[in-house]
């Protein structure tokens, strides 16, 4: 007799935690969002279209970089882009205006400091759907 209350117990813990689990489970809900990141192919976004815009005065600066990016599958569109276009270069925050959906034009304009496009070694660029979180 007692044995047989020693494995009803068991069952009943082992039936509380597994409801339990799935209580948790069912209870946290993701928005979909995508990042992407390198100088090759990634996940996330498609980086088509790059215009190295020169100077009209002076063709060795760059006045601005535009290109489009797209999600490579679903519709979450892009919401930050940042580039850098040396290994040791700065992240330059870029504009993006909707384009034809779910892409995004993208303007990285370079004014002060320019850009020279000797200087030029590397387009990286960080793409992402939601923007960065405001500092605390």
């Amino acid at each position: 007799m007692f044995r047989n209350i020693k494995i009803l117990l068991i069952t009943l813990a082992v039936i509380a935690v597994v409801g339990g689990t799935y209580a948790f489970a069912d209870a946290n809900t993701i928005a979909p969002s995508a990042a992407g990141y390198a100088t090759s192919t990634v996940s996330g976004y498609d980086v088509t279209a790059i215009v190295y815009d020169l100077n009209a005065s002076d063709p060795t600066l760059v006045d601005k970089i535009t290109f489009t990016v797209a999600p490579t599958s679903g519709s979450v569109v892009a919401a930050l882009v940042k580039v850098k276009t040396s290994a040791g270069g700065t992240w330059k925050d870029c504009t993006l205006v909707a384009g034809t959906p779910p892409a995004m034009s993208v303007t990285c304009t370079y004014t002060s400091p320019t850009l020279a496009l000797a200087d030029i070694t590397a387009l990286n660029v960080v793409a992402s759907s939601t923007t960065d979180p405001a500092p605390e």
